[in-house]
């Protein structure tokens, strides 16, 4: 959620830059998840680890002026960034919160809870289900989406494309993520005590556009976390990222993201 002692990609203004392209390339995949959760105008959302808030925005307009869209993070840029935007879009149902939901306490009062790509960095996902949980009314929704990271592909694989792989893995597992939490995640959410699950896999897949161009920026905003545990040089780091961008300009090759699984179930009433 932003958090740099567990979080492995870069924060602040440069890892908001990627999660704008990011958002860009989930819309489509979330948005039908979205439709699939049937939300309806006055609900109350909380939009966990929700970086710079396109999820947030999209959640207050479903639920239209009666409802209420709620987005947490860690990362204190990011949130100064979604209020501007949401103010500049004339958004009042939307707040933002600096807050670890991990530690947050009160009365449950949200119909859903999301969250978009945090348990895969968290060393202790199950503890993360159980507190997203206690924000969530008897019957509410919780929908999360995950990655498995071991589901991405480059073809024709270049060498750059392997050694991204090795880095991004290795320093997500470092700081006691999973880079491959989304094969586990719908038995995750099942042993939370939720009820009627549904998965769905989807990957953003392609030929050209910004989905090419992720692999290149991810490389460049887990820089850090490679130089911090001593994995890579700044030279063969700068080498990588000309490879990736390279091959993404490339229309005679394709780039599959990691595979993206989206759980959802219910809370009990009782």
């Amino acid at each position: 959620m932003g958090d740099a002692k567990h979080y492995a990609i870069r924060g602040g203004l440069p890892g908001r830059e990627r999660l704008r392209v990011l958002g860009r390339v989930m819309s489509d995949s979330t948005a039908s998840l979205l439709n699939q959760l049937e939300l309806v105008d006055g609900q109350s959302c909380l939009d966990v680890g929700c970086g710079g808030g396109d999820v947030t925005r999209e959640l207050a307009r479903r639920v239209a002026s009666g409802g209420r869209a709620v987005g947490v993070d860690l990362d204190a840029t990011k949130l100064d960034l979604a209020r501007e935007e949401a103010q500049e879009l004339g958004l009042s149902n939307v707040e933002y919160h600096q807050l670890d939901v991990r530690e947050a306490a009160g009365v449950p009062e949200f119909d859903l809870v999301y969250s978009r790509f945090v348990l895969t960095h968290l060393r202790d996902p199950e503890v993360a289900l159980g507190s997203f949980l206690k924000q969530l009314k008897p019957g509410g929704i919780l929908a999360v989406e995950d990655i498995d990271f071991s589901g991405s592909f480059a073809w024709p694989e270049p060498p750059a494309f392997r050694r991204f792989y090795e880095l991004y893995c290795t320093v997500v597992l470092n700081r006691g993520g999973d880079p491959h939490i989304g094969q586990r995640l719908p038995v995750l959410v099942k042993n939370a005590g939720l009820e009627s699950i549904h998965v769905s896999v989807v990957q953003p897949t392609g030929l050209t556009g910004e989905v090419k161009l992720l692999n290149g920026l991810t490389m460049e905003n887990i820089a850090d976390a490679v130089l911090a545990d001593g994995l890579a040089s700044t030279e063969e780091i700068d080498q990588i990222v000309d490879e990736l961008n390279a091959f993404a300009a490339d229309e005679q090759t394709v780039t599959g993201l990691p595979r993206i699984v989206q759980v959802w179930g219910r809370l009990p009433l009782v």
